[in-house]
């Protein structure tokens, strides 16, 4: 369950990209190695000017020394409000894992738009082009960030598409109304309280 919120700066206030996940969870632990190792040559030769800050709880060394060359890893970080509200974009290269992942819904729900694996959206309702853009390769993920990092047009659209996913399939309300009708509740005028 996600909350839409405030969206922070606009496209032009915005600067860089953002990753944020748990480093007990393995799957963040390949995704970074993996987007640091492949990826990220290929978004900094044509970005060049912009970095990416990794975050998140129970960092290993081998996340901590990917640091370097517009890679800044951050490890936990109390509040990341100002993080979210601040980058242009955030990553989810994942390539194994399973279930709604939070840290697109996070991204969304503040109007942060993501470029993800189409693992990392299985079971989310997402469509690529509309709420996000999904990329598989290092290639196609690279040109995915570079050509979002460059349209405002596009990235508003997504910024708005993804709120809208997020309200639509993940909010409080939709949760509330799925529970009630699992429960039995909506057919019984009693419980109209209920939640």
């Amino acid at each position: 369950i996600h909350e839409l919120r405030a969206t922070g700066h606009a496209f032009s206030q915005r600067q860089g990209l953002l990753f944020i996940g748990g480093f007990r969870h393995t799957p963040n632990i390949d995704a970074m190695k993996w987007f640091i190792g492949e990826i990220w040559p290929l978004v900094h030769a044509k970005l060049p000017d912009i970095g990416i800050t990794i975050v998140g709880s129970n960092m290993p060394d081998s996340i901590r020394a990917l640091a370097g060359l517009g890679v800044n890893v951050a490890g936990f970080v109390e509040d990341i409000d100002s993080l979210l509200d601040a980058a242009r974009i955030s990553v989810a290269p994942l390539r194994y894992g399973a279930g709604v992942k939070g840290k697109i819904n996070q991204a969304m729900a503040c109007g942060l738009p993501v470029v993800a694996t189409s693992l990392a959206v299985e079971g989310m309702n997402l469509q690529n082009g509309v709420d996000i853009l999904v990329a598989d390769t290092p290639q196609d993920f690279a040109d995915a960030i570079v050509r979002l990092h460059d349209d405002e047009t596009l990235w508003n659209s997504l910024a708005d598409g993804g709120r809208e996913n997020v309200r639509r399939y993940f909010s409080r309300e939709t949760a509330k109304k799925t529970l009630a009708g699992l429960l039995g509740f909506e057919e019984d005028p009693s419980c109209k309280d209920f939640g």
